[in-house]
């Protein structure tokens, strides 16, 4: 399983072991910005080249103890010249995702969404931190 929370759209449940796939099982994104010549809300076209980095922590802090980094450009991930994505999806195999530590319970980590290293897409935001709730593993639940 890998959705999103319905209620606050921030918060990441995943299974150990699963991958993002398909329309129902994805981590897709967009970068909101204010357009001040429009006043209005559009969204970032991101570049070939952009930066992409998916990072998890295992404290609340960001600044220690990083579980998992993923980073790719929109190049890596098939688009071309003709495609002006504003929408993201980020890649998770199965091999990511058991680099979370095997435990019997879901556990709380953090994460942060960050373009070109100097800005934050998702992740954290006023309201604080971000949550990926990882789950055990069918089968790797103890008695």
């Amino acid at each position: 399983m890998v959705k999103i929370d319905e209620e606050d759209n921030r918060v990441i449940h995943l299974t150990r072991g699963d991958k993002t796939t398909g329309k129902i099982n994805r981590l897709a994104f967009k970068f909101p910005i204010y357009n001040a010549a429009t006043g209005k809300k559009e969204y970032y076209e991101f570049k070939l080249d952009d930066k992409i980095a998916f990072i998890v922590m295992s404290k609340k802090g960001y600044t220690k103890n990083e579980i998992l980094r993923k980073e790719y450009t929109p190049r890596d991930l098939g688009y071309v010249e003709a495609d002006k994505p504003i929408s993201m999806e980020i890649p998770l195999t199965p091999e990511d995702t058991k680099k979370f530590p095997l435990k019997n319970k879901k556990v709380t980590y953090w994460y942060d969404i960050v373009l070109n290293d100097d800005i934050t897409v998702g992740g954290y935001s006023l309201d604080g931190a971000s949550k990926i709730i990882v789950y055990p593993e069918s089968g790797e639940i103890g008695e």
